[in-house]
Formats: structure tokens, C-alpha cells, sequence
């Protein structure tokens, strides 16, 4: 639905993107993830329609930006995190405007759908300059949602959100999915995108720095391990320094203390660690691995990038 083909755009001698290429399939959440100047919201505007790139390709719907923009914006829905709304127009009205200019059947009725999915029918007859910042950010979904695209841009669409709208949007986007969407969210909140991301891509100084499956980009990197005992956390630590293992506490609960430790080959380390505890007299209770956050997988990519 979404692909993106060696693409690079420049700005003024400033390379924004530098070769990027990624896709996003109908029924997937793609998450653009990278600090701030990574390239993210310029990637999105191009896929949308709104900038030209310098040099690649990008498809939406099987059609080129480049070619017939028109008909990629008439595919793309786009919620960006600072939307620029008809501040004099009613809801009722700005939504019907928009319906109509994508040729909507029955394009007020659509509008009071949107509406009251979005928590504003009873705002509905109000003027958009009276909306506080998180009413106006559910304005900008309602618009993007308007025409029932195939393809969702969603540049960090729950800015100014409360926690109970947040998570209304989290189902409803999970739900665009299930319709067979493709949506390409570009946020700086790791745990959202853990939650919701089938896939995710890195972006560092305008290049793709990791790719693929959420799952897969958490469980990279050195394995990390917790082990609970019964007994002395100085004793504890020092057998397993003794077997080469350096571990740093994790926590002390209920009577019992936990260390962790990461190792390169569990099969053979984890088993010497066992053999050391015991053997110093400690009570071990569990041995769990301990599965990585996002957040925590996507720092250490960005500090491996920046060595």
C-alpha cells in the first residue's frame, strides 16, 4: 500500500533523507520512530503528498507521488501533532466541507458519525475557535478520517490527548488495521508504539538505521537475566563475578532479593550461574529472562549509532 523507494530529500544543501526505503502493508501498523530532525515528519509529508522528494520513488495505492499527487492525498488520511483548522467554521460545517470536497456519500451524516465517535456531538454546532488544544487534535482525526482512507499518515496523533481519549484512539486505530488499512504512526511515545506497532523502522540523521518486527527489534541485543534468592545480595553477587558473570541489583521484595545480569550464550552461562549460587549457599528462587522494552531497544540502537 505504502512504498517507499530509495528516497531522498534535500532542503537548502541539508540532507533530510538520505536513501530511505520501507513499506507498509494493508491490515499494518508501521511505527516511524528516531529523535527529533531524524527525517520522520519529512517522510510523511512526502508519502502524503505534500512535499516532493529529490531523488526515489514512493507508491501509495500502487500510484506515484510524483506522478499524480492529487490522486495519492485523495488515499491518505493526515493527523499531524500542530493541526491548522477553519477557526470561524462550526464542526458541523468544517466537517461537511471536507466531506464534500472528497465527494462523500451523504457527507453530514458522515460528519456526526465522526463526531460522536471522537466524544464532539456536543460541540457539534460550535465554532472551532473555541476548542481547547485536545478538542481541536480530535478534530484533525475526524478530518482525516472523513473520506475512509485506505492508507492513515498519523504524525503523533495523540498530542494533547487525556489518557482516556488516548486509549479510545489505540482501539481505533488497532480497528483501522482490522479493516485492512495501512498506517504509518510517527511518535515519540515508545510505549504506544509497543502497544500498537506490528512493525517498526528507526530513522537516525536521515537514513534507516533498523527495521522489522516489533517483537523482533525488542528481543535484539544481549540477553538479560533476573535471578530472586533467599539470602545475601554481597555474597550472591561475588559467586557470580567468581563465574565471570557481573550482575547489579534489581530489586528487594517480600524477603527476597533479585540481581540481574546479561550474558552472551545463556544455554551454558545461565547453568554456571546456578552452579555458583548454590554453591556460595544462596537459595535461589527463580531464573527468568527479562523481556526488553522498545524504549529500551530503541536507545541502545541510538547509542550504538552515535559511538
Amino acid at each position: 500500500m505504502i512504498d517507499v523507494r530509495h528516497l531522498t530529500r534535500r532542503f537548502d544543501g541539508t540532507t533530510a533523507l538520505d536513501d530511505v526505503s520501507f513499506e507498509v502493508h494493508p491490515g499494518e501498523i508501521v511505527a516511524l520512530l528516531g529523535p527529533n530532525g531524524a527525517g520522520k515528519t519529512t517522510a510523511s509529508r512526502i508519502i502524503g503528498g505534500i512535499l516532493a522528494p529529490s531523488q526515489g520513488e514512493v507508491l501509495v495505492d500502487g500510484i506515484s507521488v510524483q506522478k499524480d499527487a492529487n490522486a495519492v492525498r485523495a488515499r491518505c488520511g493526515f493527523v499531524t501533532d500542530q493541526p491548522s483548522l477553519y477557526e470561524r467554521m462550526p464542526l458541523r460545517s468544517y466537517l461537511g466541507f471536507f466531506a464534500r470536497l472528497y465527494d462523500v456519500a451523504r457527507p453530514d451524516v458522515r460528519s456526526a458519525e465522526l463526531a460522536k465517535l471522537l466524544g464532539l456531538d456536543d460541540v457539534f454546532n460550535r465554532k472551532l475557535a473555541t476548542f481547547s488544544r485536545g478538542m481541536r487534535q480530535k478534530v484533525a482525526i475526524a478530518r482525516a478520517l472523513v473520506h475512509d482512507p485506505p492508507v492513515l499518515l498519523l504524525d503523533e496523533p495523540a498530542t494533547a490527548l487525556d489518557p482516556e481519549m488516548s486509549q479510545m484512539l489505540r482501539a481505533f486505530i488497532i480497528s483501522l488495521r482490522a479493516r485492512h488499512r495501512a498506517i504509518l504512526l510517527t511518535t515519540h511515545d515508545l510505549d504506544e508504539a509497543q502497544r500498537i506497532a506490528d512493525r517498526v523502522i528507526v530513522l537516525y540523521k536521515g537514513k534507516v538505521l533498523r527495521t522489522g518486527a516489533t517483537s523482533d527489534i525488542r528481543a535484539a541485543g544481549r540477553p538479560s537475566y533476573t535471578v530472586s534468592f533467599a539470602g545475601d545480595a554481597t555474597t550472591a553477587r561475588e559467586a557470580l563475578a567468581r563465574a565471570g558473570i557481573q550482575a547489579e541489583t534489581a530489586s528487594a521484595r517480600d524477603g527476597l532479593f533479585a540481581l540481574r545480569f546479561a550474558v552472551d550464550d545463556p544455554a551454558s552461562m545461565n547453568p554456571t550461574a546456578l552452579r555458583a549460587l548454590l554453591d556460595a549457599g544462596v537459595k535461589v528462587v527463580t531464573l527468568s529472562a527479562e523481556e526488553r522494552s522498545l524504549e529500551d531497544a530503541y536507545l541502545s540502537i541510538l547509542a550504538e549509532a552515535r559511538r
